[in-house]
Parts: structure tokens; sequence; C-alpha cells
């Protein structure tokens, strides 16, 4: 029935289930499945960046003085705030990457307990609904599984702006996990 599954997970507690779901058809049609997770945009929440670095995902986020240390001689100001703001951003960006990995992770564990034999994990970075819509239709994808909303602040609406995007423009079938 299906050869390639794809499942799209950010983590939450309704991409965790649709994880389960899809692994689930993955081991009774004998497909292939694959985990897609979409690296989350911006400065990440205060508590990610914790966890991060007490779970030593990433080193320790440069000292704004070290920074500057290592800046040589007498430079413009705006330079050596700019030079801040950009290891405060590569500092960010490591973070990000360090939990969509741990997702990915986690997702691929959970997903090997229903007796498949193989699964393989993609993290993308870009617009969600449309780096996922591209993966599916580069990896010849014949079902996604998503959840109908993931960590998006917006929890007031019937269906995430990503799944009902991804959903709406997909060339597979979809189920879509409430």
């Amino acid at each position: 029935m299906f050869t390639k599954i794809a499942v799209a997970t950010d983590g939450s507690s309704l991409a965790e289930k649709a994880v389960r779901i899809a692994a689930e058809l993955a081991a009774k049609c004998g497909s292939d499945l694959t985990i897609l997770h979409v690296l989350m945009h911006g400065e990440p929440p205060a508590a990610l960046r914790r966890m991060a670095e007490v779970e030593h995902m990433v080193s320790n986020q440069p000292r704004v003085q070290e920074v500057l240390g290592r800046l040589s001689g007498d430079i413009p100001g705006q330079l050596a705030i700019a030079t801040v703001d950009v290891e405060r951003h590569r500092f960010d960006h490591q973070i990000i990457e360090a939990i969509g990995e741990k997702i990915v992770e986690r997702a691929k564990s959970d997903a090997m307990e229903s007796a498949i034999s193989a699964v393989d994990g993609k993290i993308l970075e870009g617009d969600a609904a449309d780096e996922i819509l591209r993966a599916i239709e580069n990896l010849d994808i014949d079902l996604l599984v998503l959840g109908t909303r993931g960590l998006s602040p917006l929890k007031g609406l019937v269906m995430g702006s990503v799944s009902q995007a991804v959903s709406q423009k997909a060339h597979c079938n979809c189920l879509i996990v409430k």
C-alpha cells in the first residue's frame, strides 16, 4: 500500500503521537520511514538555551568580553557590536541544530520500538511547510503523517498553518493526527 512513509516532527506531544502512528503503519506495511524535522527560526527560547547548555549539547555561550578581547587594537564600536552579534547568532544556531538533532534521534528511537528495520532522519532548514513539501517530493513519499498543531504559540487554531499548508499542497496522501 505505502512503500515510503514520512513523518514531520517538531518534538511536540502531537508530533510524538504522529511518530508512533507513522511507525506502526510502516511496520504493518513494510514501508521505509523517514523522520523530518525543520529547524526553528530566530532566537531559541530561554528554556531551550539553558537545557542545551546544561546537557552539554553545545559549548557555553561566548562571553562578550572574551569576543571583544579576541579583537585586536582599536576597532570602531559598531564593528565590535556587530562581531558580538554574529557570535550570539552563531551560538543560537548551534542550539537550534542541537535541539533538532535531539528531536530526530528521539523520534527515530521511538519509531524503532515498532519493529521497523530502519528509520532515516532528515533535518531541514527554512520555511517549515516549504521544506516538508520539498522533502516529500524529493524522497517520493507515498504518505506523510503530521500533527494538527505543533509548538506554535497560536494554540487556538483548529489546524496549524504548517499542517494545513502541507496537506493542501502535498502530492501524496496525508494523515493528520489529532
